[in-house]
Formats: structure tokens, sequence, C-alpha cells
């Protein structure tokens, strides 16, 4: 097998290809770059940015360029078979329904971040990418989403709507109180007073 043909079994069409992880027997890094410029070259591969490649997505209007919401995601929360991440901040709380703010900025928390934050640009997509505080999992990353987002709400302000929106995510992500007490620890102090003082420590099963 060559290495163009390995590379489009091994690479879907619109998906996110990192040089970072491509590995094709036992030839170099610096092989495969010249392989991968080799092919951008001829128009088989497009360049998206700074290590990342796609096989672009033939359209009746021309080429679809490749989504940089997909790349936040295969970056930093998950290639599809292991969670390594999840949506955190105001684009947490949006996502559940308690602010009607919708952020130009897309917040993670991620095992792939090593910085504490820091806000880099993919494509015409701005991210705040935060070192996760513990490793997550696809067993724990609905308890630390959860944990995260009691960090950064405002009790004070949830109506009854929210309240609603609030205790129904509870419900469809299997949050539970033992899960909960489990990694609360690695969250400051102000996870657990906003979980009581808005109610919802009471709706954990």
């Amino acid at each position: 097998m060559t290495f163009n043909e390995y590379m489009k079994t091994q690479y879907g069409i619109g998906e996110p290809i990192y040089l970072s992880k491509i590995k094709f027997l036992n030839y170099s890094r610096s092989w495969i770059f010249k392989q991968l410029k080799k092919m951008v070259e001829s128009g088989e591969l497009r360049r998206f940015d700074t290590g990342i490649y796609y096989f672009p997505q033939k359209m009746s209007y021309g080429e679809a360029s490749l989504n940089p919401r997909t790349v936040v995601e295969k970056r930093f929360l998950s290639d599809g078979n292991e969670v390594y991440g999840y949506v955190a901040g105001i684009s947490l709380l949006n996502m559940v329904g308690l602010t009607t703010q919708v952020p130009n900025l897309l917040e993670v928390v991620s095992n792939n971040e090593t910085t504490r934050v820091r806000d880099i640009q993919v494509g015409n997509q701005r991210v705040r990418a935060r070192r996760s505080r513990t490793t997550v999992t696809s067993e724990n990353v609905k308890t630390l989403q959860f944990l995260d987002l009691m960090n950064v709400m405002d009790p004070k302000n949830i109506d009854e709507t929210e309240k609603y929106m609030l205790n129904k995510y509870i419900k469809t992500a299997g949050v539970n109180k033992e899960e909960v007490m489990k990694y609360v620890g690695f969250f400051p102090a102000k996870a657990m007073k906003n979980m009581i003082e808005s109610g919802t420590a009471y709706e954990l099963a």
C-alpha cells in the first residue's frame, strides 16, 4: 500500500488530519511531511492550517471547506473513539439554556491542553482552551462538565424556566450525586456553593 492509498483509506472526506498523528510504517516525520506536500500540490489534499490537512468534499457548487468546529472538536474534545474534553464557560451556559448570549468564543476544557488557559484561532473560530483539572474520560465527562457549569453559573439570576432547563440537563446527562462528590474536590468551593444555592444539589439522584 502506498502512502496516498493509506491516507485515503485511513481518513474520511471533510475530516481534519493532524500531521502529528500520522504514522506510516517506519518512515520519518520529515518524509511524511514531504508526501503531504506533494498531495497538496497535486490537489488531492488541502491544508487547513499548520499541521492540519483534509480531503475536500466535492459539492455541486465546488469544494466544501473544512468546518473549524470539527477541527476544534477532534483536537480538544473527542476523536470519535476516545473522549478527552468538553465544552465549558459561556458556551456551556448557552448550550444548557442558561443564557441567550451566543458567544463568538468557544470555550473548551481538555486533556490535550497543557497550559492553564490560552486563546487561539482555528480558522475563523476563536477558541479559549483550558487544561483539565483532572483527566477527562468518557465515564466522567458529563460529571466534570456539570461541575464546570456550577462553577460559572450565577444562582441569583436563575428564573423558573432556567431551573427547568438545568434540571432537564442533569437528567439527560445522567449526572448523579455519587459521581459529583467524587470529583467536586477538583473544583473551586464556588461550584458546591452554587450547587446548593441554586437548589441543584437536591435534584441529583
